[in-house]
């Protein structure tokens, strides 16, 4: 696979003001909620590169279908898009550091920002991914972006991207993170 430096260079003066993936600081629990134009529960249907003119030349983009199962906030419909800077057209690829990679089949959480930007749809760039897995007794699970556990929504932030908990943790269920997610919404429209 080509790589392409100059879109590479590219990419990055599309940052803009963004730093650079690898110090993205991990927003909080309530930053996550708050920031998200919508949250849903998502399983991958397609992912594709295409390629997209920017005001700075052209680019790869990678739009992602998903199907939607569960809306915990904002209106969504049955299925719904989100496309990232990067990914791979042929045998052109562009890198985007820290990029959320998606597989069909993938079961995700996912908050979405309502602002328009050319990087990431994500609330806090790959942060606001949590992965959604079924365990062996059929419970659905969270996990970090990175396949870490979520044990509590409180621990996410920047003390939980610099280490968090080690060792055997059973993550959470998604149905009680969708109930911190609601009760978390619910808390806020009552301030």
């Amino acid at each position: 696979m080509r790589r392409l430096l100059p879109l590479c260079l590219a990419g990055t003066l599309l940052l803009g003001g963004v730093a650079g993936s690898s110090t993205v600081v991990a927003p909080t629990f309530d930053a996550l909620v708050t920031r998200a134009g919508s949250i849903f529960v998502g399983e991958v249907m397609d992912v594709r590169g295409q390629w997209r003119n920017t005001r700075e030349g052209r680019a790869i983009f990678t739009v992602v279908t998903f199907r939607v199962f569960d809306v915990w906030k904002g209106n969504l419909g049955a299925v719904t898009q989100l496309e990232f800077l990067g990914g791979a057209v042929g045998d052109d690829e562009l890198v985007i550091a820290g990029m959320p990679k998606f597989v069909v089949g993938q079961r995700d959480v996912l908050f979405t920002t309502s602002e328009v930007r050319v990087i990431s749809p994500l609330v806090g760039f790959m942060h606001g991914r949590m992965r959604v897995e079924r365990d062996i007794s059929g419970v659905d699970r969270v996990r970090t972006f990175d396949g870490r556990p979520l044990v509590n929504p409180a621990e996410l932030g920047p003390a939980r991207a610099a280490g968090g908990p080690t060792g055997v943790i059973t993550p959470m269920r998604l149905s009680e993170f969708g109930a911190a997610v609601r009760a978390h919404m619910n808390a806020a429209r009552q301030r």
